[in-house]
Formats: C-alpha cells, sequence, structure tokens
C-alpha cells in the first residue's frame, strides 16, 4: 500500500513540475513577444 502511494506521489509531482515548466515557459514567451512589440512601437 505504501509502495503504491509513494508512486503515485512521485507521479503526481513529476506531472505537476512538468505542468508548471511548461506554463512557465509559455508566459515568459508571451511576456517577451508584448515586451519586445511594446520596444519596437516606442522605438519607432
Amino acid at each position: 500500500m505504501m509502495v503504491e502511494l509513494f508512486v503515485l506521489g512521485c507521479t503526481g509531482f513529476v506531472v505537476f513540475l512538468h505542468g508548471a515548466n511548461f506554463l512557465f515557459h509559455f508566459l515568459s514567451h508571451q511576456l517577451a513577444i508584448r515586451s519586445l512589440s511594446f520596444l519596437g512601437f516606442v522605438g519607432w
């Protein structure tokens, strides 16, 4: 019983890390595009 819970916990943690990593990359990408377009607008 404990082994199953441990494996489930590890799997959930890995999935959570992957989701957070994906979300972080997505948000930083969006922010980079937004700031670049803003800088381009200001520079122009």
